[in-house]
């Protein structure tokens, strides 16, 4: 008597080649719920990450304070896509609290904060 072999639905995403490694993440494949790493700054502040995305608001004592937080494990919470065709990360904190008592969540320039490194996949 010969065993059935199990059916597998989707063969070609079966095999690991066809995943999507981890270390090959591009900003393209982040979606909400996904865990990074806000990384070093490129410049002398954080140049694409931002305490909110009124951009008339933005002091340097708010840049200073987000250059504290290199480091910090963040979650996406949400992806925006702007009028411009640029994507923005809401991210917060992995445990939920907000990042300081002016800055409750954070905003990344997708693209261009993956290109400097400000934003890394755990």
């Amino acid at each position: 008597m010969k065993k059935r072999e199990r059916p597998i639905p989707f063969p070609e995403y079966d095999s690991t080649e066809n995943n999507i490694d981890v270390q090959g993440l591009q900003w393209e494949d982040i979606r909400p719920g996904q865990r990074l790493k806000l990384g070093k700054p490129s410049n002398r502040y954080f140049e694409y990450i931002y305490p909110s995305l009124n951009f008339s608001e933005h002091r340097v004592y708010s840049l200073k304070e987000l250059s504290q937080f290199e480091g910090t494990e963040v979650l996406v919470t949400s992806i925006l896509k702007m009028k411009n065709g640029t994507y923005y990360a809401v991210l917060d904190r992995m445990d939920g609290t907000p990042f300081s008592k002016r800055i409750a969540r954070i905003y990344a320039e997708l693209e261009k904060s993956f290109l400097k490194n400000e934003l890394t996949v755990i």
